[in-house]
């Protein structure tokens, strides 16, 4: 048995690993995928004439569900720098949504626009920031004509015949987010595509995940003491010296296909429980480039006639800390939809997480083209945001099938009086807890026998034993817990001082 002593006081705990169990029978960690749902937006305007979605942010402010979204018009024979724009869009219930013009530049001689800045980048509320600066985005753009804050942005360039892979990932930041100031380059390494900044409570510190290039595309981590001191790392290093700045905290591995990367970090640290980090990050597997100047021979295999193509899913990273992220199971967490449906060729997760009550709701978007597999200068209108439902604490489960199962935790001291479950027993299935000491000994009055045992389907579950109200008398000590189920998924377990099941959750 571990000698350690886990202190989870009052604080709910998610089955995301192995470290419930310090001894099990018969158990498994399940991902559990989200249902989707209907698109909730899809491209309408000029400036989405290609496609909208890719990397969006959407969360709930002040009663307000507010979206900001990638949309990309395409480019021209004479080139469209301002293709791609950061757009406005807010919702009252989460599903149906508005563009929201605000009006503040012109894009192609349209005033009246939804456009709050161009590039592409993630949203973040900065709960730490000055107000001046309390909206935050970590963004690449093309210096263009649309947004006069582009001004002097650099994303590469030529030397003769040698591209320059220089670009340069902005500071972004707005008292609104929708009035926004480019503060200045955090970093000159090729971030490319969705970067994101998030405030880490736990650490008391800024935590950037951006796109780093380890092993293919990879996701980078930094900490960051102070984000308005800029740049965050030197300026016109070489690309190893660049590199050696940021931790890797997600790549792949062997157990990939070959020629896979992951595109983007889609970081959460997830609020309603304790020690967990989701990433909702996306592999793609690149296709092998073939001939791709003659299409008349392509044969019966297609694949391979655009360059940088391939299909693009999400699967879901865990970390304990942030810090490093496994993909416990690379089956996906979204799949792709049906070859030829709105979402069969590509997938992205938008960032950000609205709580419903029981529910998690989270976004994604999608085309039904992949990677590459596009005229950037044809208006196709492709894809759009659809929403996704999970169950609150849902992703990875530890489940135990018909056969029955049990596990016993290492040593824990709790606070509170009653131990709540979220778990799935159905109709056949049920699960038992027996408390025991420390040294692995059942305690008398909360043994197998006398418990009571919990069935169907709950997100706050009380258990209860037969001759015992409440575990007031063994709350700050080290106790161990016994589970032995049958048939169920178990998502979480909270000690509270509530006895009657939390309203707020149902």
């Amino acid at each position: 048995m571990s000698p350690q002593v886990f202190d989870v006081g009052d604080r709910k705990q998610l089955f995301i690993d192995d470290r419930w169990f310090d001894e099990s029978q018969g158990m498994s960690l399940r991902v559990n995928p989200p249902v989707k749902h209907d698109r909730v937006l899809l491209p309408e305007t000029p400036w989405e004439e290609m496609r909208i979605g890719s990397y969006s942010t959407i969360i709930e402010d002040e009663g307000v569900y507010r979206m900001w979204y990638d949309a990309n018009a395409g480019d021209t024979p004479k080139g469209r720098p301002h293709r791609r724009c950061v757009c406005y869009a807010e919702s009252g219930d989460g599903i149906n949504w508005r563009r929201k013009n605000v009006n503040l530049y012109q894009w192609e001689g349209i005033t009246e626009n939804n456009i709050v800045m161009t590039g592409q980048g993630a949203i973040m509320k900065d709960p730490v920031g000055p107000a001046e600066h309390r909206y935050k985005a970590l963004v690449g753009t093309h210096e263009n004509d649309v947004w006069p804050e582009s001004k002097g942005a650099v994303t590469g360039y030529w030397e003769g015949d040698r591209f320059v892979a220089r670009m340069e990932l902005y500071l972004c930041t707005s008292p609104d987010g929708i009035r926004w100031r480019k503060l200045g380059a955090v970093s000159d390494y090729f971030h490319d595509t969705h970067n994101q900044l998030v405030y880490d409570r736990s650490l008391r510190r800024h935590v950037a995940y951006v796109r780093t290039h380890a092993r293919g595309r990879t996701v980078g981590r930094l900490e960051v003491a102070d984000p308005l001191t800029l740049p965050w790392i030197p300026l016109g290093l070489e690309r190893e010296e660049k590199a050696a700045h940021f931790q890797v905290a997600a790549q792949t591995d062997a157990a990939d296909p070959v020629d896979t990367d992951l595109y983007t970090p889609c970081v959460h640290k997830y609020p309603w429980a304790d020690d967990a980090y989701f990433s909702f990050t996306t592999p793609y597997r690149h296709y092998p480039v073939g001939d791709t100047t003659d299409t008349t021979l392509l044969g019966p295999d297609t694949r391979g006639r655009f360059r940088n193509d391939g299909p693009v899913e999400v699967q879901l990273g865990v970390s304990r800390d942030g810090v490093r992220f496994s993909r416990p199971d690379r089956r996906p967490y979204v799949p792709l939809g049906l070859d030829g449906a709105w979402d069969g060729g590509q997938l992205y997760m938008c960032v950000g997480m609205l709580r419903k009550g029981p529910e998690i709701w989270m976004y994604y978007a999608g085309t039904s083209h992949t990677h590459g597999a596009y005229d950037p200068k044809k208006a196709t209108r492709e894809g759009g945001i659809g929403r996704l439902v999970q169950r609150l604490d849902g992703f990875i489960s530890a489940d135990a099938d018909y056969r029955g199962a049990s596990f016993v935790t290492p040593a824990l001291r709790f606070s509170g009086a009653h131990l709540r479950l979220n778990v799935d027993c159905s109709a056949l299935g049920e699960v038992w807890v027996e408390m025991r000491d420390e040294n692995g000994h059942p305690i008398p009055g909360y043994s197998l026998d006398e418990c009571i045992g919990v069935d169907r389907n709950h997100v706050d579950a009380a258990v209860r034993w037969r001759e015992r109200t409440d575990l007031r008398e063994l709350a700050g000590r080290p106790i161990r817990m016994h589970f032995r189920l049958s048939a169920c998924k178990l998502y979480a377990f909270q000690f509270t001082s509530n006895r009657e099941t939390n309203a707020a959750e149902q």
